[in-house]
């Protein structure tokens, strides 16, 4: 029976893993449509729509009340990482996307130091030097053009920008993660971030394409099941083993990128990514893991 448990755990993991890489595809192909903002606006209120229906109809608790301050805190830092992520993704291989956005477990050790009073251990500063060399690697082969097309300097400053702002998400949501339950508080946290990006999406709104409107109602879906699949898998396995199924993100953003968008992931970028997933999987060696909601 443990054995069953374990592993149904373990798809439920992957299925998020592919979902959530799954979001990420999305938001590159509407982000060549329209701005950032609106993706990220469009993504989280459907999502929250998702997301509702499932907490009435599964869930049936409300949002416990005296936490809307860190429910507001958490909507604002997920708007603001999405809207990074999403801009970077729509100027930038999803590979190269993933692979800096994996830096967030660093960033993450660090703050945590700082919030918490951890301690970091010798193996976080080789983790953060693993990964700021790997990160060092992509940008300047890609900035340059020496690997591929030349990415411009200000995504890739929403590139590197964006893990940081989820390391900070991640951080809100530790600390608030026993005041309800997991998916109550994503509800909240997805419907705030939607009414933090709708103000830049209405300025720079524009009319989708109804061709679209699949890729719209899909992104948002697969938004909510990713993280139903990521509560109900870690239900069953440890929050460990699940960190080494989400380093698999960055194989479903190669595949993703080559079957929808003919990507094939330079040499220095999949040297970069093992530089990065290595720091991961050192710095998750001697901290706790912290899990997040993505965005």
């Amino acid at each position: 029976m443990a054995s069953m448990t374990r592993t149904s755990g373990v798809s439920l993991a992957v299925a998020a893993v592919a979902t959530l890489s799954g979001v990420d595809a999305l938001a590159k192909s509407l982000g060549a449509e329209m701005s950032s903002f609106q993706v990220v606006f469009l993504r989280y209120t459907v999502s929250a729509l998702f997301l509702a229906v499932f907490v009435a109809v599964f869930v049936r608790r409300r949002p416990k009340p005296g936490f809307m301050k860190d429910h507001v805190l958490r909507g604002f830092l997920a708007a603001a990482t999405a809207s990074l992520f999403f801009y970077g993704i729509a100027g930038m291989p999803l590979v190269m996307a993933l692979a800096l956005a994996m830096t967030a477990p660093i960033y993450m050790a660090l703050l945590g130091a700082l919030v918490f009073g951890e301690r970091p251990g010798w193996a976080t500063y080789v983790a953060l030097l693993l990964a700021v060399s790997g990160s060092g690697l992509i940008v300047a082969t890609r900035g340059t053009g020496i690997a591929g097309p030349p990415v411009s300097l200000a995504v890739i400053a929403a590139g590197l920008a964006a893990p940081l702002a989820y390391a900070f998400t991640a951080i809100a949501m530790k600390k608030s993660s026993a005041n309800d339950h997991p998916i109550t508080l994503s509800l909240m946290q997805t419907g705030f971030a939607a009414l933090f990006s709708a103000p830049m999406a209405m300025l720079l709104w524009q009319a989708p394409d109804p061709s679209l409107s699949w890729q719209i109602g899909l992104i948002g879906l697969c938004g909510a099941l990713g993280f139903i699949f990521l509560v109900a898998g870690l239900g069953r396995i440890p929050a460990s083993l699940y960190a080494v199924v989400d380093y698999s993100s960055l194989v479903w953003a190669g595949f993703y990128g080559f079957v929808f968008f003919d990507e094939i992931p330079a040499w220095p970028t999949l040297i970069g990514g093992v530089l990065i997933v290595a720091a991961c999987v050192l710095s998750a060696r001697s901290h706790r893991t912290i899990i997040e909601v993505k965005p």
